[in-house]
């Protein structure tokens, strides 16, 4: 795992916010971090679906950059008729 960190802006309810408020103000954590820990839970809850999709979509790379070139001479003659 890399050092590398980012950030995130999160929206939210006005609701959803206070419930986050008041779980940070009872169990003494800050809200990066309850976030941050609802996030893993998150991902550790639908990690074999989240890595699903992942290899899903890497194995239909190949596919999908072999139709976006047999519609690009397609898409550049209809292209010419529009400038």
């Amino acid at each position: 795992m890399s050092d590398y960190q980012d950030k995130l802006s999160v929206s939210m309810d006005a609701s959803v916010e206070e419930k986050i408020e008041a779980y940070c103000e009872l169990n003494d954590v800050d809200m990066q971090t309850a976030v941050q820990e609802a996030l893993n839970e998150f991902i550790n809850m639908h990690g074999e679906e989240i890595a699903q999709l992942i290899a899903g979509y890497r194995a239909m790379g190949n596919l999908n950059e072999e139709i976006c070139d047999e519609f690009t001479a397609c898409e550049a003659e209809a292209y010419s008729h529009f400038c």
